[in-house]
């Protein structure tokens, strides 16, 4: 083995049955040997080392499981067609390149934020037909010449009641809605709270719920509202204002920026009102976008993106 370059050593006691059943899944030229005093992964070929790396690294933090990578060759002109990668030195072949399968999988103790608000939105929905529920919204204000100065707000303020800023993205008042901003935040809140850390992430959420919150009694102070969407459009927000920093970072898929904001355009229009019947709470949707791209464009200016690179790891 003399040719084969050392792509990683392992401990003796390190089970590396996921890693042994992708190399015989890929069909890779790798190996796996038991020395003295660890476990060796070798390849011939010093390509496949430079690519396995960053993957070897992202797989010993717990953020990916090798069953969602897919590795392949891709052959020049004057390699062989077959698709095959080659097995030994000296063989002709292509570069390889690597494609993750599914979204990235990261152990609930790396996210306690996003999982505590998914949490939420459902108790939220639980306590909507409660009385308690009351205690939570910012009371509608029925006057016809609105004045923030004498407005239900400016009253919640002057008793001291200043989590109604926060509490109405508590309430959900049905269970899609619930179930929908939920979702929401796993696909996308999570993959921010492990790449940013929890702390950066909670202080985004808490400036957003604020933003959205503010923005929908501005517009319309005369209704009860409610949901953790303002929320979420803030986090997409930041996905967009990141993924045009590092296109390269697709541990949120692409398709959900476009597709949620092609779903904010649609409700602005009314037309999810006059079909379905229930009131959207636009302007904390456009408040909470607006605010993530803020967020995420002072974040970088501050150098955090560095965390969103692929070279960089989660934090």
């Amino acid at each position: 083995m003399s040719d084969w370059i050392t792509v990683r050593e392992f401990p003796p006691q390190q089970d590396l049955s996921e890693l042994a059943q992708f190399i015989r899944r890929s069909g890779l030229p790798l190996r796996i040997t038991e020395e003295r005093n660890c476990q060796r992964l070798a390849t011939p070929d010093p390509r496949l080392n430079e690519l396995l790396q960053p993957l070897l690294d992202r797989w010993s933090a717990g953020e990916i499981d090798l069953s969602q990578i897919q590795v392949t060759a891709q052959h020049s002109e004057t390699g062989s067609d077959t698709g095959q990668a080659p097995g030994a030195p000296g063989e002709t072949g292509g570069d390889y390149q690597a494609t993750v399968a599914a979204l990235p999988s990261w152990p609930l103790d790396r996210t306690p934020v996003s999982l505590i608000l998914i949490l939420l939105c459902f108790v939220g929905w639980f306590l909507a037909s409660d009385s308690f529920a009351r205690q939570l919204i910012i009371l509608p204000d029925r006057g016809a010449d609105f004045s923030l100065a004498t407005s239900s707000l400016a009253w919640h303020f002057a008793n001291g009641e200043y989590w109604r800023l926060w509490t109405p993205a508590i309430l959900h008042f049905s269970l899609p809605h619930a179930l929908f901003n939920a979702l929401g935040i796993w696909i996308v809140g999570r993959p921010l709270e492990v790449r940013a850390g929890s702390g950066v992430f909670i202080v985004a959420v808490l400036v957003s719920a604020a933003v959205a919150n503010l923005a929908q009694y501005w517009w319309s102070p005369g209704t009860i509202f409610g949901g953790m969407s303002g929320v979420v459009y803030a986090l997409v927000g930041c996905v967009f204002v990141l993924q045009r920093r590092h296109p390269e970072w697709l541990e949120v898929p692409r398709g959900i920026v476009a597709v949620a904001v092609g779903w904010l355009l649609v409700c602005a229009t009314g037309l999810v009102t006059l079909l379905v019947g229930v009131g959207v709470a636009n302007a904390a949707h456009m408040g909470g976008f607006a605010c993530g791209v803020a967020l995420a464009a002072v974040y970088c200016l501050a150098g955090g993106d560095r965390h969103f690179t692929n070279d960089d790891g989660a934090a």
